[in-house]
């Protein structure tokens, strides 16, 4: 039997050059595409049209976003691309790599996890969070904090179960939402 790849999109708000993100994101997709079970789908809003993130969304069997935190949440240019999507969405896991100051971007998260159940995703448990930017990373793109690289292998693996078990179920009955 065949296996194909799980595709995940790995949603980040910007790659531009100079910003943290940019090096958050970097390391992240270094560490999908060293897997055999996921086929890395880098989305860059800043450089995305709604109707294209909906496509490549609806395409994807799971989601990542890389996201930082302001204000105690998560960016609304954010909520209104995840907003612009909608339907593709539905029956979908969706992982959270977030950073900033002292909360880690831990409180973004949790947003998130509220608006993605909304939208009939599954918010996965697995969350990597970044503290203390940009000191938390090494001039060469690597976290500095150990276990980091073993934390996020937890979260894609629980990531790929969910994108399975979820693709399967899509497949065999559609989704009513």
């Amino acid at each position: 039997m065949t296996v194909h790849p799980l595709v995940v999109a790995v949603v980040v708000r910007s790659t531009e050059p100079g910003r943290f993100g940019t090096v958050v994101t970097a390391w992240f997709a270094r560490q999908v595409e060293r897997r055999d079970d996921f086929k890395l789908d880098l989305i860059d809003l800043a450089m995305t049209s709604p109707e294209s993130l909906r496509e490549r969304i609806d395409a994807a069997d799971a989601a990542v976003l890389v996201c930082p935190e302001y204000n105690h949440s998560f960016p609304g240019d954010l909520k209104s691309a995840i907003d612009s999507v909608r339907r593709p969405w539905y029956a979908k896991p969706v992982a959270f790599v977030v950073y900033g100051g002292r909360s880690g971007g831990l409180r973004a998260a949790e947003q998130l996890r509220l608006v993605f159940a909304e939208l009939h995703a599954v918010p996965i448990r697995e969350t990597l969070s970044f503290h203390q930017t940009p000191t938390c990373f090494t001039p060469e793109g690597e976290p500095s904090e150990p276990g980091t690289t073993e934390a996020a292998a937890t979260l894609l693996d629980h990531l790929a179960w969910w994108a399975r078990a979820l693709r399967d179920a899509r497949a065999s009955t559609p989704y009513p939402g």
